[in-house]
């Protein structure tokens, strides 16, 4: 602590080395830096260097010089020459007045970097200033007074900017009432300006209604604007400006504001004719003056505010743009990571307003990763570093003095008989062992670090090996769905022609006739490609897709009721109950299952028979029956139902008892199963059947609820609390916990599987089971949980203040879903809320409760041990000169250095530390011991078992550095290849089960349809309601193939090596005899001659399609078209021709992809 008396002394007299003249020329100059601060950033650093110069000898017109020179660096964002700057100002003078706004421009940049921990321990030594100035303010002359005021003024401006930002508003309010509007501060514009624009930023009227406030704030920013723009403040004209613009943004009351201060503002934007453009012009005049003044931060700052006028008018590239410039016109940015994160968080909900889900995302999760920097208070963090530091030294200090003072109490009574047994009983010798023990142990692990190489390297090689197969396999399931997707135009023209049959009935028989025909035709041609399908596809028994998502029962239903004529030709009647429920399951599989027991019900009904499809409500589940009044099922086959382990399409069934239920029952099996794998909302599922013979049968399964909000609402509402005993109360209010713990969890894997609105539902009852869970132990409460709201009326904020028990850890789950999801969907104010309580609920909840106490301890142990180490120092002053006297100085030092070998061997044969480590650990502790009496023959010998223990470690140190690095390529490939394998085996069950389940469903159509046709007295009725729900149910399966297609696929060497391997197998060549010819500028034409047999004219046209003679053809033009989508050149492509009496394969490569291919084949 630097003496009052002479730190103020400094402050009053001048330095004997400066005349009176020279320090006021200086002070002069200081003056006119100062008065440039928010007016000209290079009017200030000119005024300021020249002060500079002229300050040779004056300690505080130099410091007073570069804290105005750091305040320019400061403003231009260049931090460390700021910190250098101010630290230089520190070390030149005892001026404590130029020290304490030292450590206030200190505290302004740790504000701006977001280093809150440091920012307190510049407010603890700005504090301490305050206090020692304000012992002897009164003999301060006027040029001090003003750095004072000054120094005071910024002092609460800036803690109440910081205290704004972390989100302790009362504080904030709180610091800038310690300054006196009316005293001194009428006398310094610039900080009277920062006043008006810390009052009018925001967040410090409060007290009154929203309107009224923010009218207030207004007002504070059109005098700092007026007074500003008429004394050339042209930093505060800009602030002012910005502030401004961003209150007549706000949704909620920017217009009422414009209207009620139209004259004001015409002042500001003169030629406005549109009032819903003042924001966004006041804005762009913000952004200007910034650029004129040069404040890298509020440069970037405007930006923002401009971002933020053009995403509320809509014009969200035009915000995009803004906040790109905010980021990347001058890097310095980001040093500011509390500016930063603001930035990215609007980029993120401008990227979603336009539909960009990847960079929104990213932009979100930067902006989530600094709230743990940005928003957190580290006040008590700051203040028990301090102690702790402090504690640490003190507790070194006494332990150090009780030892020392114990160590010579004892070594005075026995020392001289411990030296003769220690010289008797130890030999140098001995040291060695631990390094001998060492070197064997290591060379173990050396030999098992290359094991473990050796097996990472075979994992690796598997792991490759697996991705190129799963790669070939995913080639040929999208050649698959390409196949399906061609015919689907077909199905189109069959429509269109029935359509025609139907309305034109006046056409003469002969063209009617053509037009069966070339129907007829088109299902030959379905049934050609479905054909050519079923030799592809084989039904294989893996995982099942499943989009999950809430949905009413009754579009199902619908659908099923217009495949009611399959029935009537059966003479049987098809009877479908409407019904209200909502489930919550796959929609898709769901009619699969439905449409699978109704067609079973149909084939084992006989003729004058019903079939009748229902659903009931179960608790929480919904029950759907499919029940007919036909043969019925004997006792054993119930039993041998749903027994198969082996699922086999089996067509044609004439008898329950001969040919079972098959494959269809065993799928629908299968889905259940499935079902219960992927969420504990499905554990009940369940599917089962009652029959009873020539009575008929029912079949029967039950999937849980879609919640309806409005049922929810009104159930919470009404929820009465029934006290069952404390322990009854307990169990029920941890089963709904746990319960929304389940929803949180399915809206998580709702937002990855990009279903939004399913992850709103899911959220919605979370909200539910989470209300729930409160009202066991509230009843009377109606402080609940709700979707929207305002943030600061958040009922978890308000139940974490009170303790209310729950479990908070969903509460921030669901509330960063429902903001991910809310992005997504464009829902800003439901996205606005969400995010503002999920922040300010980490922030609470992560702060430890505990510091506080712990300061208070610390304190008192601090004092505690000042006083011990006093009187322990005194004792040990008193010991000191004995201890030296009696004790051989040698011989310690000798003993000492056996020590620290000692340590170093357990340094050595320690398993926490690395090799590295343990080396340079080694050399200090070594480098600090041997450094004295190196003439002495035995600290030699010492000194030569530390260097062999050295030179070990280092010959270590050089082998594991290599071994592990080459481990940790290995692992990364290793990490990249099971990914890349996992994916495409994901990639392909899932569209193994999606066509498999389309050609089970979709083949049987073609043919009925055709034979339809081609009967007499065809009724065209009843081809066009069945070709129709061919159409739909066609659409429907297709859709969910293609949507397994997430992405495109990425065509390397391998896939193109697969493709030359594939037309080798084909065509049994060995080798290929190839010929190029150029074809543009981009591309090279590539020739493989075929064998010698010869293919017709038309199978060679149609070596490439559907027709194709061998199916792997279509492989081959798969990899072709996914080459092309992948590197977007269209003229790439695939084709078999003929020339020069030969018959070859045309493939067309971009020149630089067939140069890199060509050395490989």
């Amino acid at each position: 602590m630097i003496n009052i008396s002479f730190s103020l002394s400094i402050i009053l007299f001048s330095s004997a080395c400066t005349s009176k003249k020279s320090r006021s020329v200086v002070d002069e100059l200081n003056e006119k830096s100062y008065l440039f601060h928010y007016k000209n950033l290079d009017s200030t650093n000119y005024y300021a260097t020249k002060a500079l110069k002229l300050s040779e000898g004056y300690g505080a017109g130099h410091a007073e010089a570069l804290n105005n020179i750091a305040f320019v660096s400061t403003a231009k964002m260049n931090y460390n020459e700021a910190k250098t700057q101010l630290f230089e100002a520190q070390k030149v003078t005892d001026n404590q007045i130029e020290l304490l706004i030292s450590d206030i421009m200190f505290m302004r940049l740790c504000q701006r970097q977001s280093k809150n921990k440091e920012f307190y321990d510049y407010k603890q030594y700005a504090e301490e200033r305050l206090e020692r100035i304000k012992e002897e303010e009164d003999v301060l002359n006027l040029h001090q007074r003003k750095r004072l005021l000054f120094a005071r003024t910024e002092y609460y401006i800036i803690l109440s900017t910081y205290f704004y930002y972390i989100g302790l508003n009362e504080n904030s309010i709180e610091a800038l009432k310690k300054i006196d509007l009316h005293g001194g501060i009428q006398r310094d514009t610039g900080q009277l300006l920062n006043y008006y624009y810390s009052i009018g930023s925001g967040g410090i009227v409060h007290n009154k209604d929203n309107y009224s406030a923010k009218q207030e704030e207004l007002d504070y920013l059109i005098s700092c604007y007026i007074i500003a723009k008429k004394n050339g403040f042209i930093y505060w004209e800009a602030n002012a400006l910005q502030s401004i613009s961003e209150s007549l943004s706000n949704s909620e009351i920017g217009n009422s504001l414009v209207m009620n201060n139209t004259s004001m503002l015409r002042t500001i934007i003169p030629d406005n004719q549109f009032e819903d453009l003042l924001a966004k012009e006041i804005a762009v005049k913000s952004v200007d003056l910034f650029k004129m003044y040069g404040d890298v931060y509020q440069i970037a700052g405007s930006y923002r505010t401009l971002a933020k006028s053009f995403w509320e008018q809509g014009q969200y590239e035009d915000a995009l743009w803004c906040l790109e410039h905010a980021l990347s016109d001058n890097i310095k940015i980001q040093q500011a990571p509390d500016l930063v994160a603001s930035i990215r968080e609007q980029m993120s909900l401008t990227y979603s307003a336009i539909d960009d889900k990847q960079l929104s995302d990213y932009n979100r999760n930067i902006y989530l990763d600094m709230q743990e920097i940005t928003r957190q208070d580290r006040f008590l963090e700051s203040r028990a570093e301090q102690l702790s530091k402090s504690s640490h030294q003190l507790n070194i200090m006494v332990t150090s003095v009780v030892i020392m003072i114990l160590l010579v109490i004892l070594l005075l009574f026995i020392f001289d008989r411990m030296k003769r047994r220690s010289d008797r009983k130890f030999k140098i010798t001995s040291l060695l062992s631990p390094l001998e023990q060492w070197e064997a142990e290591n060379k173990q692990k050396l030999e098992d670090f290359q094991d473990t190489c050796e097996e990472v390297k075979e994992q690796l090689y598997q792991e490759q090996r697996y991705v190129v197969m799963n790669k070939e396999k995913n080639i040929e399931q999208r050649a698959k769905v390409s196949l399906v997707s061609s015919t689907y135009p077909l199905i189109d023209r069959m429509v269109n022609e029935i359509h025609k049959l139907i309305i034109n009935t006046s056409e003469s028989t002969e063209i009617r006739q053509q037009r069966l025909t070339y129907i007829s035709e088109l299902a030959n041609s379905i049934n050609q490609t479905n054909t050519v399908l079923t030799s592809w596809i084989q039904m294989h028994k893996g995982d099942i897709s499943l989009r999950i998502e809430s949905f009413p029962l009754q579009t199902i239903f619908e659908l099923l009721k217009k495949n009611s004529m399959s029935y009537q030709l059966k003479n049987i009647k098809l009877n479908v109950v409407d019904t209200s429920e909502v489930v919550k399951a796959d929609k898709t599989l769901t009619l699969f299952m439905i449409n699978t027991l109704a067609d079973n019900a149909r084939k084992f009904t006989p003729p004058g028979g019903e079939v009748t499809i229902s659903a009931k409500s179960l608790d929480d589940y919904v029950e759907v029956s499919i029940c007919d009044n036909g043969v019925g099922i004997d006792e054993e086959g119930l039993r041998s139902l749903f027994s198969f382990k082996k699922i086999e399409l089996k067509q044609n069934l004439s008898s329950v008892q001969g040919k079972g239920y098959g494959f269809g029952l065993m799928n629908c099996k299968g889905v259940i199963e499935k079902y219960k794998k992927v969420s504990s909302i499905f554990k009940k599922c369940l599917i089962g059947a009652e029959s009873e013979v020539e009575k008929g049968s029912r079949f029967y399964f039950t999937l849980p609820k879609g919640l309806k909000k409005t049922f929810l609402v009104l159930f919470c509402s009404v929820l009465s609390a029934t006290s069952f005993g404390s322990s009854s109360i307990d169990k029920q209010e941890k089963t709904f916990i746990q319960k929304a713990g389940e929803y949180a969890d399915s809206a998580y894997y709702s937002n990855l599987n990009e279903t939004y609105a399913l992850t709103l539902e899911f959220a919605d009852s979370c909200i539910v089971y989470l209300n729930k869970a409160y009202r066991v132990k509230h009843p009377k409460s109606n402080l609940l949980l709700k979707e929207n709201g305002k943030p600061n009326k958040a009922a978890e904020l308000i139940w974490f203040v009170k303790h209310v028990n729950t479990d908070y850890d969903i509460i921030l789950d669901f509330r960063n879903e429902l903001a991910v999801a809310a992005l997504s969907l464009n829902r800003w104010d439901l996205y606005n809320y969400n995010n503002s309580v999920y922040t300010q609920l980490f922030r609470i909840k992560s702060a430890d409760k505990t510091l506080g106490d712990y300061v208070k301890v610390m304190q008192t142990s601090e004092s505690n041990k000042n006083i011990a180490i006093i009187l322990l120092i005194l004792l040990l002053v008193l010991l000191i000169p004995a201890y030296y006297f009696l004790y051989y100085r040698h011989e310690l030092y000798y003993r000492f250095c056996i020590d620290k070998i000692n340590r170093i061997n357990n340094i050595l044969l320690s398993d926490t530390q690395n090799a590295k480590d343990k080396l340079r650990l080694i050399e200090t502790l070594w480098s600090n011991s041997f450094n004295k009496e190196q003439n002495n023959t035995r600290l030699y010998l010492l000194n030569d078992i530390v260097k062999k223990i050295k030179h070990s470690l280092k010959l270590e140190c050089t082998l594991l550095e290599q071994q592990n690095r080459d481990l940790t390529l290995l692992k990364d490939e290793l990490s990249k290849a099971k990914y890349e394998a996992d994916t495409l085996y994901i990639s392909n069950n899932l569209l193994d089960n999606s066509l498999s389940t389309f050609k089970h469903e979709t083949m049987y159509y073609p043919s009925r349809i055709k034979q339809l046709i081609e009967q007499e007295g065809i009724d065209i009725k009843i081809v066009e309601e069945l070709l129709n729900y061919y159409k739909e149910i066609y659409s429907l399966f297709l859709l969910q193939a293609v949507s397994q297609l997430r992405s495109k696929m990425k065509v390397d060497t391998s896939t193109l090596k697969y493709l030359f391997s594939l037309i080798k197998k084909i065509n049994q060549i060995t080798i290929f005899n190839i010929e190029e010819e150029s074809y543009d500028d981009k591309y090279i034409k590539v020739y493989i001659e075929l064998p010698a047999k010869k293919l017709t004219e038309n199978e060679l046209k149609q070596l490439f399609t559907s027709e194709t003679i061998d199916i792997r053809y279509l492989i081959c033009r798969q990899i072709i078209r996914e080459l092309g989508e992948d590197t977007n050149m269209r003229a790439v492509g695939i084709q078999a021709i003929e020339r020069n009496n030969k018959q070859y394969i045309e493939i067309v490569f971009t020149i630089i992809i067939w140069k890199n291919l060509k050395s490989l084949l």
